[in-house]
């Protein structure tokens, strides 16, 4: 006997209608089940698959005509009898495997299930990058931070005794001024000693302030389960973080008066959760995570407050503390990192060589930002686009002033390596050892009179300056024979 779904409907190529009615009754129920759990489905990201890496489910890539086809194939049975009884088992084993997802009883189930029949996805997000499978996990890493590696990347990237003696005065005056509650404040006139050093910020954002001061110690291997000089420091700024940390059904709100707040209070969290592995730091981590994750604007980017359409300053940490969760094998949701990259090609110029602040231009800051951010989203370092880019900014070369640009192209020129990271590692580090303060209370620390300095002070200064002498070992590179081939 044969049985086929034909116009709609299972039909019995025989006389026994009422029996084909019955299975085909049964049958499109559980179908019906199969398909609504298909499209709630959402494929997992971070730790679990091969080597750390981040895939897709095959649901979401499988087209439903493919699915719809494979349910109607038709079953060669034997009688009409075996077919009710093969389908009667079959579904009764589906509905109990499907059981603790969907409640067939539940009235808000049936809701969301008659929402899903239609497939409502819009072409925008049917077409972006997350759709392909994302590169592993694993260049960029933390592991050079400390023992022999970091020598070892230090001597061999173009770093020297003096830029670790810059690096160790500078950790001296940012801890010198962390306050007693354990966080730091760009006014630095807030603590005692500070009052005695000029140029402070503006108190904009504590969380910031704070994830900001404690990069530098991460970025020197210290860490708050270690033993070095600052190690009580450490601890006091990551309980500070948590403690002022917002928990609701959107994540870790960390702001504290700004999205700026929110990323590098994140990004230090994540280096040290990444880094140690402490179990009390894991949490903190991963809603903090969560609530980039929900302040992303519907076009992909970041600004000062949740949803805001992006500008690729706030963009830069947010992306750059949703690398860090991820070394830290916390889950980031793959359409997030697909909708940043989409974001990315709405400010870029010439293909993704230069970058915009909201738009599309060619500007040095937003183009180091832009580059780097392409850096850990997979593009090689073979790609035309991306050396045209980092010639732009070879040519430009270090800013006087300028440490935000410094910074973020320190990192470019760095992980690409090459005759033009050497001219500019040397321009560099030379005028950052030169410039440092060696007197009285501003010993270690630098300021330059710029924009963002005028906000930032002092301390903000220093904590970039201090990263940029770091560079080093702060990340593995990306594309060298140590690389561990990171991306997202």
């Amino acid at each position: 006997m044969r049985v086929e779904f034909r116009f709609g409907r299972w039909e019995l190529l025989s006389a026994d209608r009422l029996r084909g009615s019955i299975s085909f009754l049964v049958s499109a129920a559980v179908h019906f089940v199969l398909l609504v759990i298909l499209a709630l489905w959402v494929a997992p990201v971070g730790r679990g698959g091969n080597a750390n890496e981040l895939l897709l489910l095959p649901a979401e890539n499988e087209p439903l005509d493919l699915a719809m086809e494979q349910i109607t194939t038709p079953i060669e049975v034997n009688t009409a009898q075996d077919v009710l009884e093969e389908q009667l088992q079959t579904d009764s084993a589906a509905i109990g495997e499907l059981s603790e997802l969907v409640d067939p009883n539940s009235n808000e189930a049936a809701t969301e299930a008659q929402a899903m029949t239609v497939d409502t996805t819009s072409d925008l997000q049917k077409n972006l990058p997350w759709q392909q499978a994302i590169p592993s996990k694993k260049g960029g890493g933390f592991e050079g931070r400390s023992g022999e590696l970091r020598q070892e990347l230090l001597a061999a990237r173009g770093g020297s005794p003096a830029t670790e003696d810059a690096v160790d005065r500078a950790l001296g005056w940012i801890a010198a001024h962390q306050l007693p509650d354990g966080s730091w404040s760009f006014n630095h006139h807030k603590t005692e000693v500070g009052k005695l050093s000029p140029n402070p910020g503006d108190p904009v954002t504590a969380t910031g302030a704070t994830g900001m001061a404690l990069l530098p110690f991460l970025g020197r291997g210290y860490t708050h389960m270690n033993d070095n000089p600052y190690r009580e420091k450490i601890e006091k700024g990551l309980y500070y973080l948590r403690a002022n940390a917002i928990v609701g059904p959107n994540g870790g709100d960390l702001q504290m008066g700004s999205m700026y707040g929110q990323g590098l209070a994140t990004l230090a969290l994540c280096e040290a959760y990444a880094m140690t592995g402490d179990p009390a730091l894991e949490a903190d981590a991963t809603q903090a995570i969560r609530f980039i994750e929900y302040a992303q604007h519907s076009e992909g980017g970041w600004r000062y407050e949740p949803k805001q359409p992006g500008d690729i300053s706030v963009f830069g940490w947010q992306l750059m503390a949703l690398k860090s969760g991820l070394l830290g094998d916390i889950k980031v949701s793959s359409s997030t990192i697909g909708m940043a990259e989409f974001w990315l090609d709405k400010v870029q110029q010439a293909d993704g060589a230069y970058y915009g602040y909201q738009h599309p231009g060619k500007m040095i800051s937003p183009t180091s930002i832009g580059l780097l951010s392409r850096m850990y989203l997979g593009w090689p370092r073979g790609d035309l686009r991306l050396q045209k880019g980092i010639e732009f900014l070879a040519d430009e070369g270090p800013s006087k002033s300028d440490m935000y640009y410094n910074y973020y192209a320190t990192n470019v020129l760095s992980h690409n390596g090459g005759p033009k990271w050497e001219a500019w590692n040397e321009e560099m580090k030379e005028y950052l050892v030169k410039t440092q303060s060696r007197r009285g209370y501003t010993n270690g620390s630098w300021y330059f009179d710029d924009q963002h300095a005028k906000v930032g002070g002092r301390l903000y200064v220093t904590c970039l300056s201090a990263m940029i002498l770091e560079v080093y070992y702060r990340h593995m590179p990306l594309y060298s024979e140590k690389s561990l081939e990171f991306t997202f």
